[in-house]
């Protein structure tokens, strides 16, 4: 849906405003801010499992209007004369933010698990049980209270 909504000021302008040349960045923000505070009051409850993921789903809604402006200050002019190239291009940059933001952090994540999985398989990288991460820790916490006593007695025997 989102990468679909700059279409939505650009049909308006076609239907209601044949005569205009070009969709202005400022009038398709705030088409988008306003459509995705929209959506975002009426489907607060399905936007997420969670508290928090309603509200990380509502900020990249919002965020997600703005991406426009940055694309249009980069063609600066280029695309002034075509509405409907115009509309193309912010539905594409669109998907590519969708892609870059939602998307890839998972697919990047997904292929570091592989990689991981296969080499913990193969015997290269070595998968320490709970137990072993459990006792490493005590050896750790053990070893700081040393230290800490270990300084704390020197700092007595100064004093002295």
């Amino acid at each position: 849906m989102q990468v679909l909504l700059p279409v939505v000021p650009g049909l308006w302008t076609v239907l209601f405003r044949p005569e205009t040349a070009a969709l202005s960045p400022r009038m398709l923000v705030t088409w988008m801010l306003c459509l995705n505070l929209l959506f975002i009051l009426i489907y607060w409850r399905r936007l997420g499992w969670s508290r928090s993921e309603r509200l990380d789903t509502a900020l990249l809604l919002v965020l997600f209007c703005f991406f426009p402006l940055p694309g249009h200050w980069l063609l600066d002019g280029m695309l002034d004369g075509s509405l409907w190239l115009q509309i193309a291009f912010y539905c594409m940059m669109q998907a590519g933010f969708y892609v870059a933001i939602v998307l890839a952090p998972d697919w990047v994540g997904r292929f570091q698990q592989r990689r991981y999985e296969e080499r913990v398989l193969s015997g290269r990288e070595k998968f320490e049980s709970r137990k072993e991460v459990m006792k490493a820790r005590k050896e750790v916490m053990k070893a700081r209270e040393e230290r800490e006593k270990s300084a704390n007695g020197s700092k007595s025997g100064e004093k002295r």
